[in-house]
Parts: structure tokens; C-alpha cells; sequence
């Protein structure tokens, strides 16, 4: 199975954690998800470490998008990661992010329906930055996915980045794929910002493998209506399996204000669930 046949069905909204053993495997990833972006009309942004940014030109060259007339218009940046984050000491989870979101702010004010971001992340290593910050990191980029304009692939090698860390990185992440994934792969978990009625629409699954980037989305969202004093509506009908970790964390924001959440299409087994964890108040199955 080619990594490409499976970064095509990476899409804005999407948040990939992309572990990889292979830096050619890595850079036809890249390759693959950078042309398709520019096919699309989005801009892309590319953050190198271990590929140089015309290696990185190349690929997406070779796949038969031509980059030239994208990189003139500002379309296409392909830059080392190092340079795009503040110097003079170790970054931070918040520095990290402020660059993140001023890639994002800067694609939305020229008029670009979306905005492509991949990221080579071996760069940290050499920086002072312990793996927890970037895990904090991860973790809370997760809420720029919700409108449907920003997709994200993050690269790890797996042969740098330890096993134990490695899983908390992913678990930052809503998916998690490689060259070695199947065909019909999908991001384990999609999120959806709602806004009538305001609240999350939540399709896939939740898991000890996600359940970080989902209780971050979750967190996001109620804090925003339990501020207006107004509870939170999350569509949970195309929610086809939460964990006990993804339970508690419901019952959690459900008690954390007086306005709570509302479940629109919770499952039997899901619901079953809550009221063992203490939690009756949600929608029951029809």
C-alpha cells in the first residue's frame, strides 16, 4: 500500500498524526497532500525538517502539479521548521501554537478557502522541548480543525521518537495513519463545529488512541456555551463507539455548569454507559 493512497483521503477538518519509518515514504506523503491542496485552490504550508524544502518542491512536482506559479503567488510556502518559530530559547506549546494560527488567520485574510499545514516534527528534538510540551502542543491545535479549513498532517518518525511518547502523540491526535495503513482508512474520529443549534457533531470513534484531541474539542466548545450560559448540543448519532474514557469525560462536561450538555442521537450502549458513571440527565435512545 503506497502512502499516497491513503493521504488522499486526508480532508480540511482533518488533524493526522502520520507515523512513518522512512523519510522517502514521509516525503511522498508530503508530496501527495501538498498537490492535492493546490489542486483544490487551498494554500499549503510545509514545515521541513529531515527533506530540504526543494526536495519537498520536487515531489509535488512529480506528482504533476507544477509549483512554480504557486510558490511566485504565495500559495505554496515550503520553509524549515525552525525558522517559522520564535528564537532565543526553547519553544513553547503556546509560541508553537500563535505560529500555527497565524498561518490559519493569514490564509483566511487572502481569501483561501482552506489551508493545508504539514509538519515534519523531528525538528523538536533538537530544540529542548520535552516531549509532554509537545503532546500539550498537539493537544490543543485540535479546535482549529472544528470550522472545516485547516487539515494537518504531522509526521513522526517512529525510529526517534520513543514508543511510550509516541502513543501520547498520537492520542493528541483525532487519527493516525502511515504508509502501511489500509486502503479504506479514515480518520478514526471527525469533529464538527455546529452552529444551529451551537455545539459539535462528532462522527467515528473514541478510544484510548484519540480520546486527548477529543476531550480537547469537547472542552472547547462547552466552555464557549457554558461562558453564555447555555448548554452544549453534540450530535452523537454517527458516534459508532465511545470507551469509558470518552464516557467520563461526557458525564464531566455535563456537570461542569448548570447549563450542561444535550445529546442528539446517543446509542444505547453509550447512553447504558453514562447512567453506570452517574449521568442519566442526557437524551435517551429512541
Amino acid at each position: 500500500m503506497t502512502a499516497t493512497t491513503v493521504v488522499d483521503q486526508v480532508r480540511l477538518g482533518d488533524h493526522v498524526c502520520w507515523t512513518h519509518e522512512d523519510e522517502s515514504a514521509a516525503l511522498d506523503a508530503v508530496g501527495r497532500f501538498a498537490a492535492t491542496g493546490l489542486r483544490l485552490g487551498h494554500k499549503v504550508v510545509c514545515f521541513t525538517e529531515n527533506s530540504p524544502p526543494q526536495a519537498v518542491r520536487a515531489r509535488v512536482d512529480a506528482v504533476g502539479v507544477p509549483t512554480e506559479a504557486a510558490v511566485a503567488a504565495g500559495q505554496l510556502r515550503i520553509v524549515p521548521a525552525v525558522e517559522v518559530y520564535p528564537t532565543g530559547g526553547r519553544p513553547t506549546p503556546d509560541t508553537m501554537i500563535a505560529a500555527v494560527v497565524d498561518e490559519v488567520d493569514r490564509a483566511r485574510q487572502e481569501g483561501y478557502p482552506g489551508i493545508r499545514l504539514s509538519g515534519d516534527m523531528a525538528w523538536v528534538l533538537r530544540t529542548g522541548t520535552t516531549l509532554d510540551d509537545l503532546r500539550r502542543y498537539e493537544t490543543a491545535l485540535n479546535p482549529l480543525f472544528l470550522d472545516g479549513r485547516v487539515a494537518g498532517l504531522c509526521l513522526y518518525d517512529r525510529r526517534v521518537f520513543p514508543a511510550d511518547g509516541m502513543r501520547a502523540l498520537a492520542a493528541a491526535h483525532p487519527g493516525t495513519a502511515g504508509p502501511d495503513t489500509a486502503r479504506t482508512w479514515a480518520p478514526l474520529l471527525r469533529a464538527y463545529r455546529t452552529t444551529d443549534p451551537p455545539g459539535l457533531r462528532l462522527v467515528g470513534q473514541v478510544d484510548r488512541s484519540n480520546r486527548e484531541a477529543f476531550t480537547a474539542v469537547l472542552d472547547d466548545v462547552t466552555a464557549a456555551r457554558r461562558a453564555a450560559g447555555r448548554p452544549t448540543v453534540l450530535d452523537v448519532s454517527d458516534l459508532s463507539f465511545a470507551d469509558v474514557g470518552a464516557a467520563t469525560a461526557l458525564v464531566r462536561a455535563n456537570r461542569a455548569g448548570p447549563a450542561g450538555i444535550r445529546l442528539v442521537g446517543c446509542r444505547p450502549a453509550l447512553h447504558r454507559l453514562m447512567h453506570l458513571l452517574g449521568d442519566a440527565s442526557t437524551e435517551r435512545p429512541a
